[in-house]
């Protein structure tokens, strides 16, 4: 019984310490991939062709990713590299089983004018 106890807390605390790229890593390579691949971009601004054409990674599976940023920014804002790392990473370590995350709004201030999207499966989840 004891073993039990301490196998539970251990792993519990393995789980707590992982940081969201390493849960979206295990939930979905191709998020992982499609972050990466979007973020390498240290310029992005919102709204942009870029930010709007997002990245996608997949050939049509349960676990293809697709991402973007819609935006109705003026001026257009600056979406710094590591913000677009940890805010994608994020929206796949809480989203679901395979990462698929809901919309979320950003945006300096109170404005939040940008829409980030981040959809899991085939044909681009909920996109």
């Amino acid at each position: 019984m004891k073993l039990t106890t301490t196998l539970t807390a251990l792993f519990a605390t393995t789980t707590l310490a992982m940081t969201d790229q390493e849960m979206c890593q295990k939930k979905n390579p191709h998020a992982v991939q499609a972050i990466q691949q979007f973020c390498a971009k240290t310029d992005i601004v919102a709204p942009s062709s870029y930010a709007t054409a997002g990245a996608h990674v997949g050939t049509g599976g349960a676990h293809d990713t697709r991402l973007s940023i819609e935006a109705v920014c003026s001026p257009a804002q600056w979406v710094p590299q590591k913000y677009c790392l940890s805010q994608y990473f994020n929206m796949c370590a809480t989203g679901d089983d395979v990462g698929d995350a809901n919309d979320r709004f950003y945006g300096a201030g109170n404005y939040h004018c940008q829409t980030w999207h981040f959809s899991v499966g085939g044909p681009y989840g909920g996109l």
